[in-house]
């Protein structure tokens, strides 16, 4: 405990208290107006979050601007709400010229922590950068959006004003339950239901505006080089102000279908043929379980086995599409049919994602009384290889004491065919957490830790393939690039933002004699992925410690 006091005392004196006092004279004297003492009776939200100083204009409301979804926060001293193009450019400037770690904040539903920063971390909700923030091309075929415009909004809006011609062409299912935003699914290449059939954001973007960590108001294309920097960027090399998104064309005589059956190998091999035969239809999402499906999946049982379904998969496209994929998982795999209809077709999935990430208890329990800790979530892999690493997971759960995970879901065909990816979580007892909150913590981040390293090691699979790698994003580099100093030099260089996860790591690494120049190796991985879970998960409760 008392080793976690120092990392976290020693990290906070990495940024000069005079430059986070220059950087707020700065901003002051651009026209940002300084609040340390908010009451609790006009600023209830900032009052209860333990800010320190908080500097914004304008809107005097702030919302849940420090949390996302993934449990990993920092509270940050400086909270920031700018509103127009000439406020965010005063920050990044002033961020730079006082080498402050900064992060960005919009629709906080991420599950990796990728803005939690105990520095200084910039709410981009109530940025405007176009005067309209939504114009429709019909004859172009194309939609130019400001950052802050909500993904469920355009997936709605777009086939009403195109008269059902056109659909937004990347649909995060996490769109039609939380306040995703244009700017982080082109922060992080996000893609979604569609994506078997339709790919990634980084596919449909024609040009987009982004702030550079200079200052810079730059066009980007989608054949500039410095484009995959931006998309799938995570915010490291630029803040995507607004952008230029082609529209799909709206499917006709759309057909919807659902598989089940019991055998779990046999269909994986069934999917893993239809992969390498490029069969992808507009969507297709799976559900798996170790035990019989319950809900309405448990109401389906095999013709001619008899057998409760184990699998179930939900198809939507064209019907020679739907036939062709039948008929392939059909030479390795027995299973039944059944034809669905729209409003069907959503009760299944809906069906499914309440099911998800069920556990196995030891104990006579409910799956409510577990909460599910992100880090290893999604798992892009083959289909041939998806069993082998749900047995492997389950393997250190029960090693850690955890419960084991009874389901999995996720996306067939993941972007054009990629490979599964397969959504997972760490079932943690409400119960122990509540009275051992500190240990379980701590066991939380070195199973999450373990889990990542052997699906490297093992399965030759990297996590976090569908959303940003936030926390671990330095890790990850750090393991593929094997020099994380040149992380440094782009940021010393101006062409990446001072990042508090790459201060936190480096100054991780340097604590335990790991180097930043020469490759990792799996116990090096290891301690240094738990001690930042761990640091971050603990640190939304503590903080860090003040000067």
């Amino acid at each position: 405990m008392f080793f976690n006091f120092l990392i976290i005392f020693g990290f906070k004196q990495m940024v000069n208290q005079e430059n986070i006092e220059s950087f707020i004279e700065e901003l002051k004297n651009k026209g940002f107006t300084c609040f340390s003492n908010l009451s609790l009776s006009k600023f209830r939200i900032i009052s209860q979050s333990g800010f320190g100083i908080i500097l914004k204009r304008d809107n005097p409301i702030f919302g849940g601007s420090i949390q996302d979804c993934s449990f990993l926060h920092f509270s940050p001293e400086i909270l920031l709400k700018p509103v127009s193009r000439e406020q965010i450019q005063n920050i990044i400037i002033a961020s730079r010229t006082n080498k402050i770690p900064i992060t960005f904040a919009a629709g906080k539903t991420g599950l990796s922590g990728g803005f939690a920063n105990p520095f200084v971390v910039v709410d981009l909700e109530c940025l405007k950068s176009l005067e309209t923030s939504y114009n429709i091309n019909k004859n172009e075929n194309w939609v130019e959006i400001d950052q802050k415009f909500l993904v469920s909004d355009l997936i709605r809006k777009v086939p009403m004003d195109t008269n059902d011609k056109f659909i937004f062409p990347v649909q995060p299912s996490s769109a039609f339950k939380l306040p995703v935003r244009v700017g982080g699914l082109i922060a992080t290449n996000a893609s979604g239901v569609t994506s078997g059939k339709l790919g990634a954001i980084e596919d449909w973007i024609e040009s987009m505006e982004i702030l550079n960590p200079k200052g810079e108001f730059v066009k980007i294309t989608e054949n500039d080089p410095y484009f995959p920097k931006i998309v799938g960027g995570n915010g490291r090399h630029g803040l995507i102000l607004n952008a230029k998104i082609k529209l799909a064309s709206n499917p006709e005589n759309l057909r919807y279908k659902l598989l089940y059956g019991s055998n779990l190998e046999d269909i994986f091999t069934g999917l893993q043929a239809i992969q390498d035969k490029e069969i992808f239809p507009l969507i297709a999402e799976f559900i798996l379980s170790i035990n019989p499906l319950k809900g309405l999946f448990g109401q389906l049982f095999s013709k001619n086995q008899k057998e409760p379904a184990r699998w179930a998969i939900l198809l939507k496209g064209s019907e020679d599409i739907l036939e062709n994929f039948e008929k392939t998982a059909k030479e390795s795999s027995e299973f039944d049919t059944k034809n669905l209809n729209l409003d069907e077709f959503k009760v299944y999935l809906e069906e499914r994602a309440s099911m998800a990430l069920q556990t196995i208890s030891s104990k006579e329990s409910r799956d409510s009384d577990f909460v599910l800790y992100p880090g290893f979530e999604d798992i892009l892999i083959s289909p041939l290889k998806l069993l082998s690493a749900f047995e492997e997971i389950n393997k250190v759960l029960a090693e850690m004491s955890f419960n084991q995970i009874v389901i999995g879901y996720g996306h067939i065909n993941f972007r054009k065919g990629q490979g599964i990816l397969m959504h997972l979580r760490v079932p943690v007892s409400i119960e122990d957490l509540y009275t051992n909150k500190h240990a379980i913590l701590r066991k939380v981040s070195h199973t999450i830790a373990k889990t990542i390293v052997m699906l490297q090691s093992k399965l030759d699979v990297l996590t976090k393939a569908e959303h940003s790698p936030g926390i671990i994003y330095p890790w990850m580099e750090h393991y593929k690039i094997k020099d994380l100093t040149l992380w440094k030099n782009e940021m010393d260089q101006g062409y990446a933002f001072y990042n508090p996860h790459f201060e936190l790591y480096s100054f991780l690494c340097s604590k335990f004699g790991i180097s930043l120049k020469n490759p990792l190796n799996e116990s090096d991985s290891r301690k240094i992925l738990e001690e930042m879970f761990f640091l971050y998960y603990s640190g939304n409760d503590k903080g860090f410690v003040p000067n």
